[in-house]
């Protein structure tokens, strides 16, 4: 249960949008991403490594393969949504400046929901 929430959740925060363009760039950078679990089957907080380079954000630990819609926006919103393995993940929030939080859910094989946070690295 905690490696499918692993590798959703490693697909999802701050993938972009086809859109990049200045506006995203001032999100470039390291950043950590905990995800805090509220209801449900997932137990542990989880941290995680992103890399957003030119307002195109990857896992810094490698890529997971998954169906992807949405992203990060210029504005710094986040709305992504994944589905692998059977099972569905969306994440939505906001980035501004050096921070971010919004909330996740996960239906499917598992279903919990929380919230995560992000700090870029200084």
């Amino acid at each position: 249960m905690n490696r499918l929430l692993v590798s959703l959740f490693l697909a999802a925060p701050l993938i972009p949008v086809s859109t990049t363009g200045m506006a995203q760039q001032q999100f470039d950078g390291r950043w950590t991403v905990t995800t805090i679990p509220e209801k449900g089957g997932c137990r542990r907080k989880h941290h995680y490594a992103v890399v957003v380079e030119n307002g195109v954000a990857r896992n810094a630990s490698g890529q997971t393969r998954a169906n992807v819609t949405g992203g990060l926006e210029p504005s710094g919103r986040v709305q992504v949504g994944l589905q692998r393995r059977g099972a569905q993940v969306d994440v939505t929030g906001n980035l501004a400046g050096q921070s971010g939080s919004g909330h996740w859910t996960i239906a499917g094989r598992i279903d919990c929901s929380g919230r995560w946070t992000a700090a870029k690295w200084r």
